[in-house]
């Protein structure tokens, strides 16, 4: 649905400082129909970048990319007409009320006249307008304003959107409400988003593509980022220094558990297998375990996600190299 071909994109001699760095270098990709793809980088990295080239906002100086089979370069208006884009800072007329521009973007998006107030509706109920509809929008906080600009990318219901930020000056509830359209807008769109917000990430993607310095460094499977944040996830338990052999022996007996380390500090990491329920579940059984056995505990805790890890190790400079 989305293949990405060799992009680039450089911006040319500074005045008395030469030729920057590119902010995109030869990046390739492909996203498949139906998928919900994040894409991940510290800032500076070309996130957008490449969404602002996907979208035609910018040409590319080398490479190509096709939308729905659609070349950005050879076919651009096709290509355009294949997506629905929700941009980092909404562009929206302050003036108009909700509905209203929400009109005149169906109009400027083709959507057939007999359509409009079906489409409008449907999309201002997807992204909880309902009672701000006749709002004029400069009145309207910055989330419900997000949400205006999410209700216009899917006004045509269109095969790809490609979403910059999507739940940026949103509370947790609007979070959880924008996840849930987004896994819903995924059974009939390929999805490709960008944002900082790793939980985000780990809620929504089944695949995540990580930028640094303008380059593809790492594009995982959801099945091998499950298996990593499973194996990599480890469970972190604090207990007296008298009782910590019994408690390497209880632990490394659980069925669910991998392995058992001692931490310099005294406290027990716990690894899950693989293939096994999330590491919550594996907390609690290890809590019944330590109660059952008399074992009392002074933490339980949860480590840092693998994701988060690979995230750090790449963007940092300690990866090892591309991983794409």
């Amino acid at each position: 649905m989305i293949r990405v071909s060799h992009v680039s994109k450089s911006y040319g001699v500074r005045p008395g400082r030469g030729a920057p760095p590119p902010a995109l270098d030869d990046v390739s990709f492909e996203v498949k129909r139906g998928e919900i793809v994040a894409l991940l980088g510290p800032n500076g990295a070309g996130k957008t970048t490449l969404m602002r080239i996907l979208t035609g906002f910018l040409a590319a100086s080398t490479g190509d990319a096709e939308l729905a089979g659609h070349s950005i370069h050879e076919e651009s208006v096709a290509a355009r007409r294949q997506i629905g884009y929700l941009p980092e800072g909404v562009p929206l007329y302050p003036d108009m009320r909700v509905d209203e521009y929400l009109q005149h973007r169906a109009q400027l998006r083709g959507v057939a006249r007999g359509e409009r107030t079906q489409r409008i509706d449907s999309a201002i109920g997807d992204c909880g307008l309902g009672d701000r509809r006749r709002q004029i929008i400069g009145t309207l906080s910055r989330g419900y304003r997000q949400r205006v600009g999410l209700a216009d990318a899917i006004l045509a219901r269109p095969p790809i959107l490609i979403l910059d930020e999507p739940t940026v000056g949103l509370d947790p509830n609007q979070i959880r409400e924008v996840r849930e359209l987004v896994r819903a807008l995924a059974r009939e769109a390929t999805v490709l988003l960008s944002t900082h917000i790793l939980s985000e990430v780990e809620a929504l993607a089944a695949r995540v593509i990580i930028l640094h310095r303008g380059r593809v460094v790492t594009a995982r499977a959801d099945e091998e980022r499950a298996g990593a944040a499973r194996v990599g996830v480890r469970i972190i338990v604090g207990l007296r220094p008298e009782d910590r052999e019994r408690a390497l022996g209880l632990f490394a007996g659980l069925a669910r558990v991998a392995a058992v380390a001692g931490l310099a500090d005294g406290r027990l990491a716990i690894t899950p297998r693989a293939n096994e329920p999330g590491e919550s579940d594996l907390a609690e059984e290890i809590f019944r375990a330590a109660a059952a056995a008399e074992l009392p505990l002074r933490e339980l805790g949860r480590e840092s996600s693998a994701l988060e890890e690979l995230f750090a190790r790449i963007t940092t400079g300690r990866a090892d190299g591309p991983d794409a």
